[in-house]
């Protein structure tokens, strides 16, 4: 079913669409165009799940009031046909109770007074400055110097961010450049060995995150990739604040 409880929005589905049309209005798309370019993308929806559709939708779109017409109507069929409570029947009487009470509270929302639209902005996003082959370089509290090569980046809608990889490298003194291109990651570890992480995705989600200058990283050179590092995945995602920590903490 896809669903967790008899909420709304505590259905996967239902939070996909919720998330897609609100990233479309954030993008500048208009109200018809984002509410059809949703209701086109969802067309693959079963018989026994379209109706996700229509109240996931209704209910994105009446809080930030830019309640579609034909979406009303179609949300409102859905309630007032008892429309995808197959399910909720056969999982009890206690949950499809409060399935129809989260279906009457969407339904008396519909059809009161609709605010007036919400303005939709785009969250702010950070692209980050290193560029791949970047070598970040910090001094632990023991002075020896930890490297890091930038691999790859890590390019989303709601940013851009590195992805660096731990070099063998444990003394306080910085190698040569050319002794620098031939250092080798660290070996990856997996979760199952209770290991540290040798490999990251270092984000900035908001704006007062400090970046990598802010907690103490430089760049000290810049070197040729290897093919494998443009596919890399990360083991770990994290913040150079969390990262700084970790290395003054001695993983």
């Amino acid at each position: 079913m896809g669903a967790w409880g008899p909420a709304i929005f505590s259905d996967d589905t239902a939070c996909d669409i919720r998330s897609d049309y609100r990233e479309l209005l954030e993008d500048g798309v208009d109200d018809a165009e984002a509410t059809q370019r949703v209701i086109s993308e969802y067309q693959h929806l079963g018989d026994d799940e379209v109706h996700v559709l229509w109240l996931a939708l209704a209910a994105a779109q009446s809080g930030l009031g830019r309640l579609d017409d034909l979406v009303k109507a179609e949300a409102l069929r859905v309630i007032d046909g008892d429309v995808g409570l197959e399910l909720w029947v056969e999982a009890g009487a206690r949950e499809l109770a409060s399935r129809k009470a989260a279906l009457a509270k969407l339904r008396k929302t519909l059809r009161g007074p609709q605010k007036p639209p919400s303005k939709v902005r785009r969250p702010w996003s950070h692209v980050t400055d290193l560029s791949p082959g970047d070598v970040l370089a910090c001094t632990l509290p023991d002075g020896k110097r930890a490297l890091f090569r930038v691999a790859t980046l890590d390019a989303q809608r709601v940013g851009t961010a590195p992805i660096v990889r731990r070099l063998e490298w444990a003394r306080a003194s910085l190698p040569s450049g050319r002794k620098l291109a031939k250092l080798k990651p660290l070996p990856e570890t997996r979760p199952m060995d209770d290991k540290p992480s040798v490999s990251f995705c270092v984000a900035r989600h908001r704006k007062k995150d400090e970046d990598w200058r802010d907690v103490g990283f430089e760049i000290v050179g810049q070197v040729p990739l290897p093919s494998e590092d443009a596919q890399f995945a990360p083991r770990t995602y994290t913040t150079w604040r969390a990262l700084r920590t970790s290395l003054d903490n001695g993983w």
